[in-house]
């Protein structure tokens, strides 16, 4: 149950329970929000058989409503059942709001009132595009060690250190010609996992916009980056990678178009991989030559390292 998937139907076994009364009164006062609110949706893994049934869903502000009744929220069983669903859809992109059956008893119009705030709120943040940012945590430190070393023997009089990745982060991004909120998975071997494990669900403002950190340890954290990119696919439409590794040539070409688009240049037409950017080596060192990512628009690492190292343009 690594990664979440995104099955619509209930699983075979499933017996429908109905809806409970909170429920039903939930939904017969949800108003103007009828047209955007889903109820009983299933979200898990359909061949692994880990499957949850959520009672409420906005599907376009990413929003679930669970009613916690006390005949199916009381003991402490179901208690820990409910706290790792939540952690499973949190996981999946989504954000989870509770009400006790008692609230909805009380005043289920101040519940609905509330819901209704807080998907306006979130449909007015919503970005035009959901894109992520994958970061091969040691490819990338390997990397600004490498540049640290050049740039220190070309520039002795400067005083060049380290940088850590949330420094570097924002002149990944602002290379790459983007902005806005952006969400930013960081896979590393286990043996690195507290170099950045403070970072893990950090949000962090800078100038052009948000970012949200998400960390990953793992024995063989390539093949669960590229595992998790397929698998939270439909939740992003703009992927960015900060890796040269020909282990994510399948997971990244499986993500994007599977047609090439054309992009004029000056007079020129030119063919490329839409809705993703690399973050890499350059063409005489990528391993990705000879693969469909050479279509995919890039940037060479060492420009977005020197910016986080304070060097100017004219001296990268």
């Amino acid at each position: 149950m690594k990664h979440p998937g995104h099955p619509t139907s209930a699983p075979s076994w499933y017996h429908d329970r109905k809806q409970s009364f909170i429920e039903l009164e939930f939904e017969k006062a949800i108003g103007d929000l009828a047209d955007a609110i889903e109820s009983e949706h299933w979200f898990g893994d359909a061949e692994k058989h880990h499957r949850f049934r959520v009672d409420f869903m906005l599907a376009d502000a990413r929003l679930i409503i669970e009613l916690d009744g006390h005949d199916y929220h009381s003991t402490k069983e179901q208690l820990e059942k409910d706290a790792i669903r939540q952690r499973y859809l949190s996981r999946a992109g989504y954000t989870v709001i509770r009400y006790t059956g008692r609230e909805i008893n009380r005043d289920v119009q101040t519940c609905v009132a509330e819901v209704r705030q807080i998907y306006r709120e979130r449909m007015q943040l919503a970005p035009a595009k959901y894109r992520v940012m994958y970061v091969d945590y040691s490819f990338l430190m390997h990397q600004m060690h490498l540049a640290l070393r050049f740039y220190r023997d070309l520039y002795p009089e400067k005083s060049l250190m380290p940088k850590s990745l949330e420094m570097i982060i924002p002149h990944a991004i602002a290379w790459l010609h983007e902005k806005s909120f952006i969400t930013v998975f960081v896979f590393c071997p286990e043996g690195m996992g507290e170099e950045i494990d403070r970072l893990n669900a950090l949000v962090m403002e800078y100038e052009s916009g948000e970012v949200r950190f998400n960390t990953v340890a793992s024995e063989w954290y390539t093949l669960d980056l590229g595992e998790h990119m397929e698998a939270y696919a439909h939740l992003f439409d703009e992927f960015m990678l900060v890796a040269d590794d020909p282990v994510y040539v399948a997971p990244l070409r499986a993500v994007l178009p599977k047609e090439l688009s054309d992009r004029a240049i000056g007079s020129s037409n030119h063919k490329y991989l839409a809705n993703g950017k690399l973050l890499r080596l350059g063409n005489n060192e990528t391993s990705f030559i000879g693969s469909e990512l050479v279509y995919v628009l890039w940037q060479d690492i060492w420009y977005a390292i020197g910016s986080a190292l304070g060097l100017e343009l004219y001296e990268l």
